[in-house]
């Protein structure tokens, strides 16, 4: 995570046309400032490489097998994790704008649970778990103060510890991984096993436009087929088709016909270092919500939608194969 990349990101959307999507921004784009600031402040006191993984577990992850994090490769001390959901807390209630009553709630709110070491044994490891674990422990908070507090802030303080090794895992991986489609690819994170928020469809030098999927959770990104659903791994072309709003062809979903899986997608207009993932997925957001209205709604669009009311337009087609 880069700072530099994420203002600029927050920057380019300031305008948005989308006013929910504005709203996200405004609340949970400081959240991800602070993150990558806080990520990049780490040292080997507050997250602790045990090892790195082999070439063989890398591209064993890569094909399906065991999420390299299996293996134990980090170790997070406590008390620097501690401190820094109560730093990324603070962030986000002031974002938020919370009334006197949430912050009240908020200052109560027992994060020891969540912070010591049999959770974050747990946490290393197998963070989808650790999400499971997090519901089970806060069972009786607030429903609204864990949802929209506790999960994000837990969220990103363990992205936060994860970002560095994720990244130098993802560089190893693009080193080291065949360039061609290969359809044995996993469609869950390689580094942490969760499933990818974001695709992306970027500029390369050598390769031309390359798809890759990227993850939220631990901040990985690896390369992955265009004509592949990012959910089921179904590559049969008459299934899948991208679907965007009438006016911005660039922010897409990839709809997959045999699970229904709606993939957000951005065609980058530059390279992969001119846009940011986190931000492009609030932003994709807006088209999400269009489009479950339109399901919902019975008027499932087939090429193009208008955020909003999720009115049918003219043609969006794709931008061709891997």
């Amino acid at each position: 995570m880069t700072p530099k990349s994420i203002e600029r990101a927050l920057a380019r959307y300031r305008a948005y046309k989308d006013e929910d999507v504005r709203s996200r921004l405004a609340i949970y784009g400081p959240l991800l400032l602070e993150t990558a600031t806080l990520a990049n402040s780490l040292t080997d006191q507050d997250v602790t490489v045990v090892r790195e993984p082999t070439e063989d577990e890398l591209l064993a992850a890569a094909k399906g097998g065991p999420a390299i994090l299996a293996f134990g490769m980090i170790k997070i001390t406590p008390a620097s994790f501690a401190r820094d959901l109560k730093r990324l807390g603070a962030v986000l209630l002031d974002s938020m704008k919370a009334d006197d009553a949430f912050r009240a709630k908020a200052a109560a709110f027992d994060w020891a649970p969540l912070s010591d070491d049999d959770f974050l044994f747990g946490a290393e490891a197998d963070p989808v778990s650790a999400y499971d674990e997090v519901i089970a422990l806060t069972e009786s908070t607030d429903e609204v103060l864990r949802d929209a507090w506790v999960l994000p802030v837990i969220s990103m303080t363990l992205r936060a510890y994860f970002d560095r090794f994720a990244r130098e895992a993802s560089a190893r991986l693009e080193t080291k991984e065949e360039k061609s489609p290969s359809f044995t690819r996993r469609t869950t994170c390689f580094c942490c096993g969760s499933e990818p928020d974001v695709a992306a469809v970027a500029s390369t030098t050598n390769r031309g436009n390359v798809k890759k999927l990227y993850c939220g959770v631990c901040g990985a990104s690896w390369s992955f087929e265009r004509i592949r659903c990012a959910r089921c791994g179904d590559d049969i072309v008459s299934n899948l088709s991208y679907i965007s709003d009438e006016s911005d062809d660039n922010h897409r979903l990839h709809i997959c016909a045999a699970c229904h899986a709606a993939m957000p997608t951005l065609f980058a207009p530059g390279d992969e270092l001119t846009f940011n993932p986190d931000v492009e997925g609030i932003v994709l957001t807006g088209l999400e919500e269009a489009y479950d209205e339109a399901v919902t709604a019975g008027t499932v669009p087939q090429k193009v939608l208008k955020q909003g009311d999720a009115t049918m337009g003219g043609a969006a087609p794709g931008k061709g194969n891997y």
